[in-house]
């Protein structure tokens, strides 16, 4: 290994079908959510 990359790790990954999908739709939730909650509350 050269003395340049010594130290230094790449991580990296391939992402997984679907993740991205879901993770919209908790978030879409989850704001929703938080307007209900404070609409409720004025």
């Amino acid at each position: 290994m050269s003395k340049e990359k010594e130290g230094r790790a790449d991580l990296t990954h391939e992402s997984e079908p679907g993740y991205k999908t879901i993770f919209y739709v908790v978030f879409l939730i989850a704001a929703l959510y938080l307007i209900v909650i404070m609409a409720a509350t004025v």
